[in-house]
């Protein structure tokens, strides 16, 4: 290639570069881009996420401590892991932040991760109370209630009843779909994502409704599990640990619709490689890395204290 060619080449280059900033385009930079475009603010929340990534594994692995060395032998591996999920959702943040084109793989994740701690909150429970047959003889008549959100509003016709293993098995499918159809779904966009990223945004529309519908229903399940156990077995905390468990869906579901909102209309320099995808994954991360320490405190007050299992 002469002169000429090249000189051609890097003018194209700088036209596509300027338009892309002046038209503030969808297009993800590489990690070559992004360091070479690197600003001093998202330098900074990279800089903050690590920290708070550090503290958070810090507190994890102190609670990790204490629950190997006071909890019961047979709450210790899921109880460990329920708490695991506030150091992943921090590193996979930072990683988020980091590689900006891996940001969507890193939110799968966290995602799929918490559908299985949904899961494992569920086997925790039947631990708690020694099964499903101890469970159903320690309850009075009017235990089991299908009236809990989110659902409770299309559910006002149907009474408290007892509790029976059919009725058991159907909060348990409930729970257990949400590992299974989330994970595919999610698998599907992440080949979405790859193979057709410019239209991604607009094809994942076709998916909410299924995500949010099998959302709605893991999370109506749970609803039915906590307020059938916690007012029996008060001294295990399960409204507490339920809590800080389902606060993670919410702030990695709803807090970025907020966040692109206030940074959609805030923002006007969006110049590639720091495009307004990146700048809204860069702040978000930076709130839910935060977040996460502070659940993570919260959650060692709940876990690392013994439960004293009564019977009801």
């Amino acid at each position: 290639m002469d002169s000429n060619e090249t000189t051609t080449v890097d003018i194209i280059a700088e036209d596509n570069f300027t338009t892309a900033g002046d038209e503030c385009t969808n297009e993800l930079p590489t990690v070559q881009e992004y360091l070479d475009g690197l600003t001093l603010p998202i330098a900074f929340i990279i800089a903050a996420t690590v920290l708070l990534s550090i503290g958070t594994f810090s507190i994890f692995f102190n609670n990790a401590y204490h629950i190997l060395h006071r909890a019961p032998k047979q709450f210790k591996t899921k109880s460990i892991l329920l708490l695991t999920i506030y150091p992943l959702v921090t590193l996979f943040g930072v990683v988020s932040i980091s590689v900006p084109r891996a940001y969507f793989l890193c939110d799968t994740v966290m995602h799929v991760y918490f559908m299985i701690c949904a899961y494992i909150f569920f086997s925790l429970c039947m631990q708690y109370v020694d099964g499903e047959d101890a469970l159903i003889k320690s309850t009075d008549s009017q235990t089991f209630s299908l009236r809990t959100p989110p659902l409770c509003c299309i559910m006002p016709l149907f009474k408290r009843t007892s509790v029976t293993k059919n009725r058991l098995r159907f909060v348990r499918m409930l729970i257990m779909q949400l590992p299974v159809v989330q994970t595919a779904l999610f698998l599907a966009l992440n080949v979405v994502f790859v193979e057709d990223y410019p239209n991604f945004n607009r094809i994942i529309l076709y998916f909410v409704p299924l995500i949010v519908i099998s959302i709605l229903l893991g999370v109506w399940g749970l609803n039915i599990l906590v307020r059938m156990i916690a007012p029996l077995y008060s001294d295990l905390k399960l409204m507490g640990k339920y809590f800080v468990l389902q606060t993670v869906l919410i702030l990695c579901r709803i807090q970025p619709l907020v966040i692109a909102a206030i940074v959609s209309s805030s923002i006007t320099d969006c110049a590639f490689p720091n495009t307004l995808q990146v700048q809204k994954n860069a702040i978000f991360q930076l709130c839910l890395c935060f977040e996460m320490m502070v659940l993570s405190c919260w959650a060692s007050l709940l876990y690392k204290t013994p439960s004293n299992i009564g019977t009801g």
